[in-house]
Order: C-alpha cells, then sequence, then structure tokens
C-alpha cells in the first residue's frame, strides 16, 4: 500500500511539472531559452557560484556552532552540509533537508541529540532571517507600488517575523510541553514498558538539555550573525546568476533590482511548502517566480525565462557539489573518534 502511494505521488509529481514546464516554455520561443543558456555571461556566473559556496562554507560553520560540545571534522560538516543544500527542495515540505540529521548521525558517527538540537535551531534560524529581507524589500521598491510589495504582504512578513522570534524564544518550553504530551499518550496507551518508548522519551529529554546549552552557549550572537550572512550570501548569489542569464538580453547589474530579486525568490519559494509540487520543484518553482516577476510589471517573457534558467541553472550547480558530496562520503572513512573533533 506504501509502495503504491509513493509512487502515485511521483506520478502526480511528474504531471505536474511536465504540465507546467510546458505552460511556461509554450509562451516564450524555445530558440529563445536556448539562447539565453548559451550565451551566458560568465564574470556573473563565476560570482555567483563563488558567493554560493561562501554561504555554503558559513553555513557548516554555524552547523559546527550549533553541534557543540559535540564536534565533527570541517570536511564532514562541509560534505554535509553541501548534501543537505542539494536535497532541501527534492521532496516537499523540505523533507530533503533530513538527510543531514541521517548522515551525521549514521555516516559520521554523531550523536542523535545534538544533530537533531542544531537542525531545529538552525531551521528556526533560517526562518527568522527571511522576514527582515522581505520586509526591507517591500520598503526599498515602495509600499503600494504594486501587488507584491503591498501592505497585506508587508503585515504578513511582519506577523511571520514575530511568530519565528517567539517560537525560538519559547523553544525550550514548547519543547517540554510537547515532551509532556508524549509522555501523557505513552501511559494512556500503556507504551510505556515499550523498550522502543523508553529510547524516545530519553533521546527527546536529552535533545532538550542540548537545546538549552545551544541556546545559553556564548557563541549565539556569532550564531545569529552568520544566520543573517547565509541569507545575504543567498540574495546576492541569485543577483549575479540573474545578471548572468539577462545580459544578453540587455540588463545591466544597474538595472535590475536585487531588492525585487528578493520578492521573486521568496514567491517562488513558498512552493517547498506545498504538499504535493512538481517533482523536485520543477514547474510550481518556475511558475511561481514568473507570477510574482509578473505581478511586479516584468515583461512575460523576461519573468519566464529568468525563472526557467535560475532554477535549472541552480540545481544543475548544487546538485552536482551534493552528488560529488555524497561520493566522498561513502569513498572517505570518517570514523566515530574524527567526528568527534580527535584525529588518530
Amino acid at each position: 500500500m506504501k509502495s503504491r502511494k509513493k509512487f502515485f505521488y511521483l506520478l502526480l509529481s511528474l504531471i505536474i511539472s511536465a504540465a507546467l514546464i510546458f505552460l511556461l516554455i509554450s509562451q516564450i520561443s524555445t530558440q529563445e531559452l536556448t539562447y539565453t543558456l548559451k550565451n551566458l555571461y560568465l564574470p556573473s556566473l563565476v560570482i555567483y557560484m563563488l558567493i554560493s559556496l561562501t554561504g555554503a562554507l558559513i553555513r557548516a560553520w554555524r552547523y559546527q556552532l550549533l553541534l557543540q560540545p559535540a564536534r565533527v571534522s570541517w570536511p564532514g560538516i562541509l560534505l554535509v552540509t553541501l548534501v543537505k543544500n542539494s536535497l532541501v527542495d527534492l521532496l516537499p515540505a523540505r523533507l530533503g533537508s533530513l538527510s543531514y540529521i541521517y548522515l551525521l548521525n549514521r555516516r559520521l558517527g554523531l550523536a542523535f541529540e545534538p544533530v537533531t538540537s542544531s537542525f531545529i535551531a538552525a531551521f528556526l534560524l533560517d526562518f527568522l532571517t527571511l522576514s527582515p529581507f522581505l520586509i526591507a524589500a517591500i520598503l526599498s521598491v515602495g509600499l503600494g507600488v504594486d501587488a507584491v510589495a503591498s501592505p497585506v504582504v508587508l503585515a504578513l512578513a511582519l506577523l511571520f517575523f514575530l511568530l519565528v522570534i517567539l517560537a525560538f524564544i519559547l523553544l525550550i518550553p514548547l519543547a517540554r510541553i510537547i515532551f509532556q504530551i508524549y509522555s501523557f499518550l505513552g501511559l494512556r496507551f500503556k507504551l510505556d514498558r515499550k523498550n522502543w518508548f523508553q529510547k524516545s522519551l530519553e533521546k527527546f529529554r536529552e535533545t532538550i538539555d542540548v537545546l538549552r546549552f545551544t541556546r545559553n552557549q556564548s557563541s549565539s550572537w556569532l550564531i545569529l550573525l552568520l544566520s543573517f550572512f547565509i541569507r545575504l550570501a543567498k540574495y546576492v548569489s541569485l543577483f549575479f546568476l540573474l545578471h548572468a542569464l539577462l545580459r544578453i538580453h540587455g540588463f545591466s547589474l544597474a538595472e535590475l533590482s536585487f531588492w525585487r530579486l528578493i520578492l521573486g525568490t521568496s514567491g517562488a519559494e513558498l512552493t517547498s511548502a506545498l504538499p504535493i509540487k512538481g517533482l523536485a520543484g520543477f514547474g510550481t518553482w518556475e511558475s511561481a517566480w514568473a507570477l510574482t516577476f509578473r505581478l511586479m510589471g516584468t515583461e512575460k517573457n523576461i519573468a519566464i525565462l529568468s525563472g526557467l534558467g535560475i532554477h535549472f541553472l541552480t540545481n544543475l550547480f548544487e546538485y552536482s557539489l551534493g552528488i560529488a558530496s555524497l561520493f566522498l562520503l561513502a569513498l572517505l572513512h570518517f570514523r566515530p573518534n574524527l567526528s568527534q573533533g580527535e584525529r588518530g
């Protein structure tokens, strides 16, 4: 039954991707798309790759800090970060990011608790840094200038920011409440004598303890600063990639809007939260990008070309790094003592 559901889900995702990609391509010239991809502006493309790699390095550094007191080698955490970056949008609701937990726990031998704690903290920090950039973009473009930079979107961004801050502040109390509910349900359904339930309770309790340590460590301000740099590196790298695509169409760096790029990217990334989307996000991501830019007054062919080009190139780059990293993780022998920061 489960295999049948997975098959139908993949089939539906494939149909959605094919239908939306066909719809987008039917509204532009395929020769124009091929011409755009063949004439990428290489200096901007190289800058995109360098800034994107810098962002991955900063993200790996932040993971090292969040994993304390557990230690992990630089090669190990960097390879895991590159794999996670490549798989994050492969499954709906960003389930591909769970590869981070699996690889650190199973492949590099780190304890489950610090790995899970660092994953939760990083997840919240990534959302925490989204709204400030989105709010700044709306105000920079001009409130009420178009349907995207509207008072409603600004209010939603502010509300989302406040909710994430509240969740971050109340993370430990909320985790304790969930733990108590889980314990109660175990007693209610007579699971407390089951070995797996006792182990899960222990893991849950230890994860909360590690979360408390992470919140109280002296490097918390550095972690927050790195989170903003990760978000900034993402947007700046995409800005140069957009220039690499559109320079052949007469767009200079000065003519492109960094703040509109943030709005367009935010609109496209909302599709990652959909329970059903195109396979690896193809189709749904480009459609949301094109729609957002059209609402901001961008010409239809430019909105579609940029969406198709950016999603294709970013996936090509990140999947290449992810596959190479998976190969190295399988090839190299990461011993448990190496993952704890000890070299034999």
